[in-house]
């Protein structure tokens, strides 16, 4: 069942990582659970280019095909990762910009999503980052002639919770008013607030879970959100939740990487234990009522709302597409029950 208000989807890359796990199982599961879009996670995309000997642009063209074909949406195209504030030639980000903006026409998609810089050898100067996303953003509005489809692309910017220079939602917001372009908005994603104010990845089984003043962070985050984002440049949700840890997540932790040393603990986390959101049965605990209020109604936004999940397990053959679409959807039931969404 879905909400009079919002139009439920799932990322392909939240439904398994094993190389079983065909993007093909990924769109059945999806139609057959009853979600209307999806998330094209760009790596899937390649994965299937090269498994059927397509072009990139060839393999966008045949997956939009099977999306139409089974009355599934195609949400974005995500991520464009490590745009703006990086110090190779613009112009060369721009041309690989051009490349996604053709392949979400091609995938029947209007928008990328961009989340904020983690490259350490990049500028923070935000006169710059602006002045790269207005130029990220007016690629959307060129016409492109050998591209399969047309019309505006926007771009979704999320504040990474491990971003080098913009890693909070008060971060993506002001962000987003400077660069000031009507198809500039926000992907707004719950383990990224919750986990950069709140959350505590230090902490052991012992402890709280919780930053020192988290629940206060976090509050006057989502007040200041609801003072300071214009409903228009909410341009898509993502929900997900996140496992408690038994341990430290720092050397020694089976889910510590240490090629990933100089990034923040929430970026080991992320790919160790995100769970969907409310799923206290694999050990969910991030405090989702006050957010989930505010995003699915407090603004009376209409929109998509996109399940995400990021876990060690999905490398498993076992936790494949069926099992984790299935996953998503009652979750999302779950957070209607909880919030009383109609």
């Amino acid at each position: 069942m879905q909400s009079e208000t919002h139009k439920l989807g799932i990322a392909t890359v939240s439904l398994g990582w094993h190389r079983s796990h065909t993007i093909e199982r990924k769109l059945d599961s999806i139609a057959k659970q009853g979600y209307l879009g999806v998330e094209i996670y760009h790596p899937d995309l390649v994965s299937f280019a090269d498994q059927s000997s397509l072009t990139h642009l060839q393999a966008a063209s045949k997956i939009g095909d099977l999306c139409r074909g089974i009355g599934v949406q195609v949400i974005a195209l995500q991520p464009l990762f490590d745009f703006a504030g990086v110090l190779t030639p613009l112009e060369t980000r721009l041309d690989s910009a051009r490349q996604y903006v053709r392949l979400a026409r091609a995938l029947g998609a209007y928008m990328i999503q961009v989340p904020s810089t983690f490259e350490p050898n990049s500028t923070g100067d935000e006169r710059i980052i602006v002045e790269e996303l207005r130029a990220l953003a007016d690629i959307g509005t060129e016409e492109s002639p050998d591209s399969p489809g047309s019309g505006i692309v926007s771009f979704a910017y999320e504040a990474l919770a491990w971003g080098i220079h913009h890693a909070t939602l008060d971060d993506a917001i002001r962000i987003v008013k400077l660069v000031d372009r009507a198809n500039f908005g926000l992907c707004l994603d719950t383990y990224h607030v919750i986990a950069r104010v709140w959350a505590d990845p230090h902490s052991s089984s012992a402890g709280t879970g919780i930053i020192p003043g988290g629940s206060a962070a976090l509050k006057a985050t989502l007040q200041r959100f609801m003072e300071q984002c214009p409903v228009e440049k909410m341009f898509y949700l993502q929900l997900s939740d996140a496992e408690r840890l038994e341990q430290p997540l720092s050397p020694g932790h089976p889910g510590y990487k240490p090629e990933w040393a100089h990034w923040d603990a929430t970026m080991h986390w992320c790919v160790w234990g995100r769970l969907f959101p409310l799923e206290t049965e694999h050990g969910a605990y991030f405090p989702m009522d006050e957010i989930l209020v505010l995003w699915l109604k407090g603004k009376q936004w209409k929109g998509w709302v996109s399940m995400e999940i990021f876990h060690r397990d999905m490398v498993k053959e076992s936790v494949g597409p069926e099992i984790l679409a299935e996953r998503g959807y009652k979750s999302w039931l779950k957070v209607k029950d909880r919030i009383g969404l109609a």
